[in-house]
């Protein structure tokens, strides 16, 4: 044990030194905490708590000591600073403890010795007393109900900046420390909880009984970890567990409610085995069990630092085929993932510790490897021997990233630089997400999917128990990459592409002009930055790698494989097009949009319309969401629109709908020109081209997964856009629901709660379960969201409307005064139709 302590604090020394960005002069080497929780049947609970901090100088002359402390009752006559077995406490102004500002101050009366010349320790001790309530910061009660009672437990949420609320402590999350755990669990008797589960970042060592009738229970020390890293969980619960290869995975949960986590250890023992069989090496992901623990309250994801103790609302960890719908049952398949591939990534429970540099990549790399994890699951029904691409979740991922990364203020990837991903604000998870993820895709579908994870597992297993950088990360990608059949035309590499777009905000437009007077055809590109307003639409720089189809490809140069870059000049080269379309961005992977010119555009309406399954699915997809976002942002005519949207109605793909969909939604993006009549006119537009899928989908009995995805999202986008027979339909489920205490389908319930909210309805009720609490806040955000953007843009005025002559004389009584959409043209926008007589010769007024 002295030889581990002795390795454990020059390692220490080392990284201090390391770290300049440091800014404390004290640093914490080791925390030992001594717990003794009680909880009430009241729910009124505390715990006490006797904490030794192993402490070193990093600067001459401390003589303040500064923690961090909020909300927790200090026993001011606990307090001692030790310098062996002296106490360096200055007994005329011992200490100064302002819970405002969360700061507890220990004063000495002598100067502490700079570690690095004196190589001495300290040991700070402090007991203090800490109320748990159910609205405390970093720890608190949960209440939940088994067998008919009231029970509570104590969890701990402490990223980022929350364990100052647990214990003092130093609280930066460059801190590193050993952690020793000590818990005195009592015996039961009237009026205390008993509990028989006790959780923390570590193994358990051994137990044993004192002597005032406490069950102690003692762990070995843990590896070196941040304060954002480590947890503390205390409940009456009971576990599952499966054994995969070297890892165990444990679920606790209230014991009458396992069975319901059944799905997630069989998925989570899938996950498992699907990354060993990625890694290539039998090496376990953590030393000791993976533990994760279902909250009975509401927690948004889990801790991302987290190893060994993951905590999640159980919403997210049961499934419950009466509640659980299956885009639930999609985002905890997802969290789950993305959670494990965090951990094979980089974690302090790794034999050999692996860190990055820049979190934020590994953030990205830890999303792009839930996708491929969960294309390689495909609910359940996996390829043996071969290896399926993201395609559908790639462009799922690119279109949210690229929702949110369009605006000014959004900065580069690089500018995170070595921040902490717990560091990184909410607003820009989803963009260092997904994003750095959809970069990683452009690159693979660039390299070759199987030539790129070839390399990329190769580095992640040459870097165990090393700093993983992106800098190394690219050279090594170009090492393993580059030859004569995949090097780019014109000399670049993955390393030149990915860095001119992590340095870059935004993503690129690419225009494309066809001179057809010519033979071959010239096709023209040129690139600028993409923005929803008129402003900062510059010419813009990133280095974009090209790919294409063509609608004749009987003498085509490089069809079957068109691989070269655009940077800011314009870039033309020859093509023989025959009279066809060229559609940039195959398999739909770049991250940019495209814009072509009228001619080119016409022409792919035309495919479109006459024979949809000649383009691709996935760039079906990719023009569909471009041509949305492209009329939001003034580039394309509505009549240009219109006309390459208007096949949708015998599109029966769930990749191009979830593309139309989330185009939609960008008509509500702010700076979008828009006004409450040409909203509703796209409304009635996307209403007559939903309702052929939605008639289908809804006649339709099968339950298999993707099924169930297509059929909840087109419900809900037809119930968003007022398409009636889904608002009446969804109406009557849930009168029937309420009147007749009938369950509804979990798969339409948030579009039932949307329609009962936008209808001004606020009775759903408060004795709802998690699944439901979870679809009510999703649907009601929806509403607020759509009357915000409502209330924001301004009414409009009615377009002129053409005028078609009509020989046909009609008395006055014989005017029709309405006009049913199905006697138009499916095709046709018919918005307003105006029957108005004119001496005589009836004048129709039709915008088309």
């Amino acid at each position: 044990m002295f030889l581990y302590f002795l390795i454990l604090f020059a390692s220490s020394s080392a990284y201090v030194l390391e770290e300049e960005c440091l800014n404390y002069t004290v640093y914490p080497v080791q925390y030992e905490l001594t717990l003794v929780p009680h909880i009430y049947k009241d729910g009124n609970s505390y715990y006490d708590c006797d904490i030794v901090i192993t402490i070193i100088a990093n600067a001459p002359n401390v003589n303040v000591i500064e923690l961090d402390a909020r909300d927790l009752e200090i026993k001011g006559d606990s307090i001692q600073v030790l310098d062996k077995n002296v106490n360096l406490i200055n007994q005329y102004r011992p200490y100064e403890f302002d819970n405002r500002r969360g700061k507890l101050f220990i004063y000495l009366r002598e100067p502490l010795k700079q570690y690095s010349l004196a190589r001495t320790q300290y040991f700070v001790k402090i007991s203090f007393t800490k109320q748990v309530s159910f609205d405390n910061q970093g720890i608190f009660v949960v209440e939940y109900e088994e067998d008919g009672k009231s029970k509570y437990l104590y969890t701990t949420r402490l990223s980022p900046n929350k364990a100052k609320y647990f214990f003092p402590c130093f609280d930066n999350p460059q801190f590193e420390a050993v952690f020793k755990f000590k818990v005195h669990v009592a015996t039961p008797h009237p009026g205390l909880q008993h509990c028989n589960t006790s959780l923390v970042i570590a193994k358990e060592f051994k137990q044993h009984n004192s002597k005032d009738s406490y069950s102690i229970i003692e762990y070995i020390p843990s590896p070196q970890a941040g304060l954002h890293q480590i947890g503390f969980h205390h409940s009456n619960f009971g576990s599952r567990e499966i054994s995969v290869k070297n890892d165990t995975l444990v679920v606790w949960a209230p014991v009458s409610h396992l069975k319901h986590y059944t799905f997630i250890l069989d998925f989570g023992e899938t996950l498992i085995n699907l990354i060993h069989e990625y890694a290539l090496i039998d090496r376990p992901l953590v030393y000791g069990p993976i533990n994760i623990v279902a909250v009975p309250t509401i927690l948004n994801g889990y801790e991302i630092a987290s190893w060994n103790l993951l905590t999640i609302g159980d919403n997210k960890l049961a499934n419950i085929y009466e509640y659980t719908s299956i885009k639930q049952i999609e985002r905890m398949m997802f969290e789950l993932a993305q959670q494990l591939s965090r951990i094979w990534l980089g974690n302090p429970g790794e034999s050999q510790r692996t860190r990055w540099r820049e979190e934020w990549f590994k953030e990205g790399v830890a999303t792009y490897m839930a996708h491929y994890l969960l294309s390689q699951y495909n609910h359940g029904d996996m390829s043996i021997g071969r290896r399926r691409t993201i395609e559908n979740y790639g462009l799922q991922m690119k279109h949210k990233a690229m929702a949110v990364d369009w605006h000014h203020t959004t900065p580069a990837l690089a500018t995170f630089n070595r921040t902490l991903a717990i560091e990184i604000p909410s607003r820009y998870k989803e963009l260092v997400t997904m994003k750095t993820a959809s970069l990683l895709w452009m690159v693979e579908n660039w390299l070759g999917s199987e030539k790129y994870h070839q390399a990329l597992v190769k580095y992640i297993n040459s870097r165990r128990g090393q700093y993983i950088s992106l800098a190394d990360f690219m050279i090594n990608l170009d090492r393993n990459t580059v030859e004569c059949l995949h090097q780019f035309f014109n000399g670049s590499t993955a390393s030149r592409v990915l860095n001119s777009w992590f340095h870059q905000a935004g993503y690129p437009i690419i225009n494309v002009q066809v001179l057809r007077d010519r033979t071959p055809n010239a096709i023209q590109l040129k690139q600028r930055k993409f923005s929803f307003t008129e402003d900062f639409r510059f010419d813009s720089n990133y280095l974009i790698p090209i790919s294409y189809i063509v609608q004749n490809n009987q003498n085509c140069y490089n069809c079957f494989q068109p691989r070269f870059t655009i940077g800011m000049q314009t870039y033309t080269f020859g093509e023989n097009l025959n009279g066809g379309w060229i559609i940039l961005n195959r398999n739909a992977s770049g991250y940019y949009r495209v814009n072509y010119d009228d001619e080119t555009w016409g022409l792919i309406a035309k495919t479109l319309k006459e024979n949809h399954a000649a383009i691709d699915e996935l760039n079906r997809a990719q023009i569909v969401n471009d041509i949305f976002a492209l009329y939001a942002a003034g580039d394309v005519r509505e009549d240009i629109a219109i006309e390459v949207l208007d096949y949708l109605n015998k599109e029966l793909s769930l990749a191009v709908w979830e593309s139309a969909i989330s185009g939609f939604e960008l008509f509500k993006i702010e700076g979008v020109k828009m006004t409450k009549m040409t909203y509703e006119e796209w409304q009635r537009f996307m209403q007559k081209k939903v309702s052929v899928i939605y008639r289908r989908l809804m006649a339709n009995i099968e339950q298999r997964p993707n099924t169930r995805l297509f059929r909840s999202s087109i419900v809900e986008f037809a119930c968003e856009i007022k398409h009636r027979p889904c608002l009446n339909e969804m109406r009557r489920y849930y009168a029937d629901h309420i009147d007749a205490k009938m369950r509804f389908n979990p798969d339409f319930r948030e579009a039932c709660y949307y329609t009962v909210v936008q209808d001004g309805r606020d009775n759903i009720g408060t004795k709802l379960n998690r699944f439901e609490i979870e679809d009510k806040i999703i649907a009601e955000h929806k509403v607020r969201e759509e009357n915000r953007f409502l209330y924001r843009i301004p009414i409009g005025s009615p377009r002129p409307l053409p005028i078609r002559m009509s020989t046909t004389t009609v008395r006055p009584t014989e005017i029709p005064l309405t006009s049913t959409p199905e006697s138009t043209n499916e095709g046709t926008v018919s918005l307003i139709t105006s029957l108005v007589l004119v001496t005589g010769i009836l004048i129709t007024f039709t915008l088309r």
